[in-house]
């Protein structure tokens, strides 16, 4: 068991739990205030929230070792975000998890407002048999607006056109519409649609985004949709609109605060649908937020690697898939060299070379910094602060992309000054997954970069492979992968890379630094 201990403070299925049990110390604890959490948060090297709880500055003050807020689920507005980027550590959260849950939410409200399923219900139960009331309208030919197009707005989309809507809606960062999708302007999503569905954050921006300016620019008889955050919809100004006769409906998931005040005018508006936050409590969506954020908070803390980081170097999507495991290779490259060689770390310099977007640089530069710099710095280095630390210590570092031609289509080379010697190493991505490295100083190779290893310079003669091996199996040291370096002019010497099992002991690594053939040995762990 390593070292890291992890905060669960709000619900977390048992798969999501069993993942960071494998990744450190897990300590639940349910229902935190400000105060209890500022005390928690001690001592912790990551904390996992739902929506719950409200990670604030102050209770971040008392986080002395924290380097990873994950938020299962897709809304960070319950966490100060800039106040965790001052400090260094990463948010991140799961926006693909529950899109699904929350946009089939969203449809679900629509059908009940176009019937009239809750109140048809309540009334049946209390014994009225009210069938003439409860005269709804069809979905078909209607027009469904829905304000921000991003993985849940485009699920919506996709169920409403499935519905024979017209479906129409508005996001300044769609350059593209989703297909079957017209966008339109703010204003004019307003006008037209007949069922306005929203699905945009919660920011400065957005806050009231739906006020009674907007309220009054929406078609008399329209009906409203939130299943997004609490605070977007001015619920002051809904309830007048739904009282005055504007909107013949509306249904809300979210709310102000919550949970939803008894004496909230909300209870008391009528043509409203009200449920209490299940945007994303469906079994599926909770097993899958809980354990791609276990994975996620697993990879960071054991690797430095974040995934869907809210405060870190943005990928655009459509380039993700190509980046990522680049960025995995250009950690563990820069984390190789920089324990093959333990000498002041003066410099770094990153070189790509062949198919790479423009974004990609700053990206892959940060992931060699966290490489290089978790393996010296006694405190937790993550792509928030890797930056930081690196300025602070005054390591020189270097980001370029460069045309030499090459054998490979894309190559990724670290290039450290170390104790007033440079070393480099280079690899690459074979399939759009496997890491390798191809070139270490003046040998070339091809070994995955992945530890624990055993880096040795051997005498390059019968018998030595051998002897090597016959140590580590004296030392109950399974040898999982064994790759050699060779150089254009022989020198007498080989360069082995051992990919282990187990981690090697001081024992062990003392017991061939002993033997007359093993020039040196090291022990790198990735």
């Amino acid at each position: 068991m390593n070292g890291y201990r992890i905060l669960v403070a709000d619900e977390l299925s048992p798969e999501g739990l069993a993942i960071l049990e494998q990744a450190g110390t897990v300590v639940v604890r349910k229902g935190m205030d400000e105060a209890a959490l500022r005390e928690a948060l001690r001592g912790m090297d990551a904390l996992v929230v739902r929506s719950a709880t409200r990670v604030t500055a102050p209770a971040l003050d008392h986080a002395d070792r924290l380097a990873v807020i994950g938020r299962a689920g897709i809304g960070v507005d319950n966490i100060e975000v800039e106040a965790a980027t001052a400090r260094g550590i990463v948010v991140m959260n799961t926006p693909e998890a529950g899109a699904v849950t929350t946009g089939e939410l969203a449809l679900a409200l629509l059908v009940s407002l176009a019937r009239h399923v809750p109140a048809a219900d309540a009334a049946l139960r209390a014994g009225r048999w009210e069938k003439t009331r409860f005269t709804g309208v069809e979905l078909k030919d209607k027009v469904l607006g829905i304000l921000g197009l991003g993985r849940i707005g485009r699920v919506v989309a996709e169920r409403g056109l499935g519905l024979q809507m017209r479906v129409i809606g508005h996001d300044p960062a769609a350059s593209v519409a989703p297909p079957g999708v017209e966008l339109v302007g703010f204003d004019e999503c307003l006008q037209q649609a007949d069922f306005l569905s929203i699905h945009v954050p919660l920011l400065e921006s957005t806050h009231h985004l739906i006020g009674r300016t907007a309220l009054a620019k929406m078609k008399p008889g329209a009906r409203l949709i939130h299943a997004a955050r609490g605070g977007i919809v001015d619920e002051q100004a809904l309830c007048d609109a739904l009282d005055s006769g504007h909107l013949a409906g509306a249904a809300l998931d979210v709310f102000e605060t919550e949970p939803l005040p008894k004496e909230s005018r909300l209870l008391r508006t009528p043509n409203l649908v009200l449920t209490p936050h299940l945007g994303a409590s469906t079994q599926e969506a909770k097993r899958n937020v809980s354990v791609e954020m276990a994975e996620q908070i697993a990879t960071c803390l054991r690797r430095g690697v974040v995934v869907n980081g809210v405060n870190v170097p943005r990928i655009a999507p459509a380039e993700a898939a190509q980046i990522a495991p680049f960025l995995d290779l250009a950690h563990n490259l820069a984390s190789f060299l920089v324990q093959l060689h333990p000498g002041p770390l003066e410099s770094l310099r990153l070189t790509l070379q062949g198919e790479f977007a423009p974004s990609a640089l700053r990206a892959l530069t940060v992931a060699m910094l966290v490489g290089a710099l978790r393996h010296r710095l006694p405190t937790a280095v993550t792509p928030v602060n890797a930056e930081r630390l690196a300025a602070e210590r005054g390591l020189r570092v270097h980001a370029e992309f460069s045309t030499m031609k090459r054998d490979f289509v894309s190559l990724v080379r670290v290039e450290a000054l170390i104790g007033g010697k440079r070393h480099f190493v280079s690899g690459t991505v074979l399939g759009h997954r496997h890491v390798r490295m191809v070139e270490l100083d003046r040998f070339l190779l091809d070994a995955i970069p992945e530890g624990p290893m055993l880096v040795t310079l051997h005498h390059d003669r019968p018998g030595v492979l051998g002897l090597i091996g016959s140590i580590l199996g004296s030392e109950q040291v399974n040898i999982a992968r064994v790759q050699l370096g060779t150089v254009a002019e022989h020198d007498g010497l080989a360069l082995g890379i051992f990919n282990l099992a187990v981690p090697l002991t001081d024992r062990s690594l003392e017991r061939l630094r002993q033997e007359s053939s093993v020039v040196e040995a090291h022990r790198v762990a990735t």
